[in-house]
């Protein structure tokens, strides 16, 4: 596994290098997609084709007048069947954060760079490989590194899809059951939950198993 989930600091330190990266006229539009993917467990294409109303994407479902759930056509799964997913609480409520009269279209949108050293946008929409990559560079100046460079190579700074793994390690640590993680990340086998998104969880159960059995025996048990 390469990677690790951040914590809340080191989030914020992403943040505050948006603007650096990015420019100020296109700092919120790229805040609001990386708090998305701090708040949801969708991958960064996902995010991306996430839409207010139109089904061949990913689109936010209504029950009763609420938002309950994520839609996600068959094109876009791993295992081509299409599903709903329930909508994580803290997506819910920074997807609202739109007023009524702007939801339409992709639900986030990030701004050309571009506009940072004020040209005219020439291109369309932006990839979610290069909107990923612009996320990586981001993490690379907030200094978050994930994981240690090896030998001559160099260190993996905070990712797109390290924040996916935040969002499933905060949902595990505020006692979600695992199964639960498993539906929203889409996992078949809640093993795979367990050995990719919960490693911080696994060493911290450890730890806890290696302080219960370092306790000295009482003196009653040293006699048998």
């Amino acid at each position: 596994m390469t990677g690790r989930a951040i914590c809340g600091e080191e989030f914020d330190k992403v943040l505050s290098k948006v603007k650096e990266v990015v420019g100020e006229e296109a700092e919120p539009s790229w805040k609001y997609l990386i708090r998305g993917l701090w708040e949801s467990t969708l991958r960064i294409d996902e995010l991306m084709h996430l839409h207010w109303t139109d089904e061949q994407y990913i689109v936010p479902c209504w029950r009763k007048g609420k938002l309950a759930e994520l839609k996600i056509p068959a094109e876009m799964q791993k295992n081509d069947t299409g599903e709903s997913i329930p909508l994580l609480p803290w997506l819910e409520e920074l997807i609202l954060e739109t007023p009524k009269s702007e939801r339409f279209g992709w639900v986030f949108n990030p701004m050309s760079l571009q506009t940072k050293v004020k040209r005219r946008v020439r291109h369309q929409r932006p990839s979610a490989k290069w909107v990923g990559r612009i996320i990586s560079r981001i993490g690379e100046k907030a200094g978050v590194i994930v994981q240690p460079a090896k030998g001559s190579g160099n260190p993996k700074f905070a990712s797109a899809h390290d924040l996916r793994r935040s969002c499933a390690e905060r949902l595990i640590n505020s006692d979600v059951p695992e199964r639960e993680v498993a539906k929203v990340l889409r996992h078949a086998d809640v093993e795979t939950t367990r050995r990719f998104y919960a490693p911080e969880t696994v060493q911290q159960s450890a730890g806890i198993i290696r302080e219960k059995l370092s306790v000295p025996r009482n003196s009653e048990a040293a006699k048998t």
